[in-house]
């Protein structure tokens, strides 16, 4: 039979998390079932309507391309007050009331710690893939206590950088980097429609706060001649920046999409600012970059800097010049692809299956 894991995790399928790409390695070895988020801060005027979708989706169901069962929580996020507590306690056991018991305990939020007591049998696992205490969108007031009472229950803690592994304590937590689905990444696709033809310099993921606008702009004026592409949703990008006649924003493309773009840049790039949320992160784009083929230019971050085939860089010069570089003497194809070989996610899965049977002793 089968050991059963419950996971609290982000909401299925919005998106593709390293939580869910483990899930999906390990479903043929355990059974799962998700728990969609709870959240990690209290809501807001502006989140009434995500909270009314996820209160009258079903309690549980298949969700989008999930081969388990995934669970929406009628739950009130980050409740301070008792009553609220209890009651969503009381909520969630019943929610879980045809499901379990489970011989695991997944917790990729801190929040999911007030739960804990429902599944006293469990083994705990902590899963941090962000260091919590610098992301943004997060209540940070609530949850750095939150996560230090998760330490003091988990009996297994996975960290997805050594930066996190150094924060948390290395002595007691194991590394689980994030992997890449290398199949799809390396397999050949045709050039999507809308990449704009000739030279293109590309970035995929949210245009957010932790990206350096001013050093792409830089770029865009300093290669009038090549494109610069950004796909993602815009949350913080400046419109000088889109409105340069070299610069394509594409907006959001489905995770399943993004090979095709990856493949047919020239180069692609991690513009990072140098602040505490990016110090501590391991972004899952860089390996699919590296599936793609794509040379890679990045700025400095502990992540990229462990990483063979990403040209990390050190001020903005040197990143403006390794950039024209890679235009000129690309980085091999197949090199690139070689150096993400053994990080697949089937081979974290394989891993993260080792460190359970040493949770469990």
């Amino acid at each position: 039979m089968k050991p059963r894991m419950l996971i609290f995790g982000e909401d299925w399928g919005r998106h593709p998390s390293s939580s869910q790409h483990l899930a999906l390695a390990i479903q043929h070895q355990v059974e799962i079932t998700w728990v969609n988020s709870i959240g990690l801060r209290q809501p807001r005027w502006s989140d009434v309507g995500r909270l009314l979708s996820k209160g009258l989706a079903s309690g549980a169901h298949k969700g989008q391309q999930a081969p388990f069962t995934v669970i929406a929580p009628k739950l009130w996020p980050l409740a301070s007050q008792a009553w609220i507590q209890s009651l969503n306690r009381q909520v969630l056991k019943s929610q879980l009331a045809e499901h379990g018991p489970f011989d695991y305990v997944w917790c990729a939020l801190p929040s999911a710690v007030e739960y804990l007591d429902l599944f006293p049998e469990s083994q705990v696992i902590y899963y941090c893939g962000d260091d919590f205490d610098a992301l943004s969108g997060v209540d940070h007031s609530k949850v750095a206590p939150l996560e230090r009472r998760l330490l003091k229950k988990a009996h297994l803690v996975c960290c997805a950088s050594q930066a996190l592994q150094q924060k948390l304590g290395p002595d007691s937590c194991h590394l689980l980097p994030h992997g890449v689905d290398l199949t799809h990444f390396s397999r050949p696709q045709e050039r999507p429609a809308d990449l704009p033809s000739g030279p293109v310099v590309g970035f995929y993921g949210a245009l957010a706060p932790w990206l350096d606008f001013e050093l792409l702009a830089e770029l865009a004026d300093l290669m009038p001649e090549c494109n610069l592409v950004l796909i993602g949703p815009n949350l913080a990008c400046p419109g000088d920046l889109l409105q340069r006649p070299n610069v394509h924003w594409l907006g959001p493309r489905s995770h399943q999409r993004l090979a095709a773009y990856a493949q047919h840049f020239d180069v692609a790039l991690l513009p990072f600012r140098d602040c505490p949320q990016i110090k501590a992160c391991n972004p899952l784009k860089m390996r699919e970059y590296l599936a793609a083929g794509c040379s890679v230019v990045s700025t400095r971050f502990d992540a990229a800097m462990e990483q063979a085939g990403v040209d990390v860089t050190s001020g903005r010069e040197a990143f403006l010049g390794q950039v024209l570089m890679r235009l000129i003497h690309p980085a091999s194809r197949v090199e690139q692809r070689m150096s993400v070989i053994g990080q697949g996610w089937k081979d974290r899965g394989d891993q993260l299956l080792r460190l359970l049977q040493f949770a469990r002793g």
